[in-house]
């Protein structure tokens, strides 16, 4: 993995080596007794990280543990943590290394912003769910919409040209034959 500034970015990393990474951080903090510890994949749908992981703390003192734990994480695989916001309060502390950003809540702060909530991915519809259950070969191709028919005297021009015909001078007006009246 290409090292910049002694830290290890997760946009070099495959997407498999970010799932592991992100797997292996939350079954740290689970064996420290995190509460629920949830990922949300954020690849696609946001610019500024790939993953949330949040879990729930029992106490202040609890939720800054868990911090302190994420944080070694981070440290230990040379990865660079930016940030490390709300340890004096513990209520709720977030641990920034860039593409991955640890929320770490007591309980009534984890419920009342509901971050599960907030960053779920968005429902599917019922045309897409649709379309990925039919078989690869039933599924429509969309061609492209054919350009419209020019005018009808547009239309002989161009199909004159094309066949390698002109059209016919048009004659003067000191060529008509006009008409006597009587």
């Amino acid at each position: 993995m290409p090292i910049f500034n002694n830290s290890i970015y997760m946009v070099s990393m495959s997407k498999t080596e970010q799932d592991l990474l992100i797997r292996q951080l939350k079954k740290q903090l689970d064996d420290k007794k995190a509460v629920d510890p949830v990922v949300i994949d954020l690849r696609g749908r946001a610019a500024f990280a790939d993953f949330f992981l949040l879990a729930t703390g029992t106490s202040q003192t609890h939720v800054a543990a868990l911090a302190e734990e994420a944080d070694r994480f981070f440290h230990g695989r040379s990865m660079r943590v930016l940030s490390i916001t709300g340890l004096p309060e513990a209520t709720w502390v977030l641990v920034d290394a860039g593409d991955v950003v640890v929320h770490l809540f007591q309980q009534e702060a984890r419920t009342f912003y509901d971050l599960e909530r907030l960053w779920a991915p968005p429902p599917v519809t019922q045309r897409e769910a649709e379309e990925a259950d039919r078989p690869e070969k039933s599924k429509k191709k969309i061609k492209p919409p054919k350009p419209p028919k020019p005018a009808s005297g547009e239309r002989r021009s161009r199909l004159k040209e094309k066949e390698g015909k002109s059209e016919k001078p048009k004659r003067s007006g000191q060529n008509r034959v006009k008409s006597k009246r009587l």
